[in-house]
């Protein structure tokens, strides 16, 4: 099974969403760079639950398993005042230890498989083993020391005049806040869920990064994203809707201005043949709703092997696309810090 990502930086997330702890270890970060542990601590809170006041929308969509997500270093930094941090050029390591478990609550579901969840695909590969509390690896809380190390990269990459910035544009395929709001409600209420979309822009990334084939910058920002729970679509510039224009409307025109190579459209959304033209970076990403849900769902017993219905316990989000989006936005920093440190950093 692969554990690292990135070829500059190598990345890896460590534990389940059970254990006694989770945790990330990164290689290959600039020594001597520095970043801020408050602005850290800031951007974990935006993906742990239970941020009253923070998010309505997003508190009213959350699990109610509350975790602190307090983020420990265990090598890797330098502690200065101020809540500054410097990085000493080992290998960096984090982790948070999880707190608020209640195991018990996936008794049942060690021997029944919940639809659409990754039950499935883990019992064919692994039998019953793979049927692990809360979701294991696959679960959604392992998102967290993914935004550990994300978000050290949006704190570097911000140095380097480049912003990454995600929000949800749709919950339920409704775009406005109060519509959004009423359907989180009904779905909650009938013990359901909703999935949604989260648009990314990345500002001030530079111009003649990544490469043709498997060198792609696109592959390389899917593939991240791709690694968060409950993805299943991504799409870059005008994405799917660019296959039903003519060539004449969808491709952007290259004008010159002081200099400058720009283009008057980002329908290609940042990114030709792979590589970065200087434009935003844009992208979507498509989030399925959540499968462990309160109502009746067909399944399988299979320690019976009998055809049963299901209907889960548990805590669940009714909605992750809220919480993911820091999530996305820290996905979307690893590749771009790994691809500046590339051959970003010599341009």
């Amino acid at each position: 099974m692969k554990k690292e990502f990135g070829e500059n930086l190598r990345v890896e997330i460590y534990g389940e969403s059970h254990s006694d702890r989770i945790g990330v270890i990164v290689k290959g970060l600039p020594k001597g760079a520095g970043f801020d542990r408050e602005q850290l601590a800031a951007f974990m809170a935006r993906r742990a639950p239970g941020k009253k006041g923070t998010n309505e929308i997003a508190d009213s969509a959350a699990t109610s398993r509350k975790e602190p997500d307090r983020v420990v270093f265990l090598r890797g930094i330098r502690e200065e005042d101020g809540g500054k941090a410097v990085l000493t050029g080992e290998e960096l390591e984090a982790c948070i230890y999880n707190i608020n478990r209640r195991s018990g609550d996936y008794d049942e579901l060690r021997k029944v498989l919940r639809p659409g969840h990754a039950d499935l695909g883990a019992y064919l590969k692994e039998g019953p083993e793979g049927l692990r509390p809360g979701g294991g690896r696959f679960s959604g809380r392992m998102t967290a020391p993914m935004c550990i190390a994300g978000g050290i990269a949006l704190q570097l990459l911000a140095k380097k005049g480049i912003s990454v910035h995600a929000e949800y544009t749709e919950i339920g395929g409704k775009s406005d806040p109060e519509e959004i709001e009423q359907a989180l409600s009904r779905a909650a209420a009938e013990k359901d869920s909703l999935g949604g979309i989260v648009a990314c822009r990345v500002s001030g990334f530079p111009a003649g990064v990544g490469g043709a084939l498997y060198e792609g910058l696109e592959g390389a920002i899917a593939s991240s994203i791709f690694a968060i729970p409950a993805v299943k679509g991504i799409e870059f510039g005008s994405g799917f809707e660019g296959s039903r224009m003519r060539g004449s409307e969808n491709n952007d025109p290259i004008l010159l201005r002081d200099g400058h190579l720009i283009t008057e459209t980002n329908n290609a959304g940042g990114i030709n043949g792979g590589i970065s033209n200087g434009m935003d970076i844009e992208f979507r990403v498509a989030f399925k709703p959540t499968p462990t849900i309160g109502c009746e769902q067909r399944t399988v017993n299979i320690q019976e092997m009998k055809e049963t219905v299901l209907c889960a316990g548990g805590r669940h989000d009714v909605c992750v696309v809220p919480r993911a989006v820091p999530v996305v936005e820290a996905a979307a920093a690893l590749v771009l810090l790994d691809a500046w440190m590339g051959d970003g950093d010599e341009r």
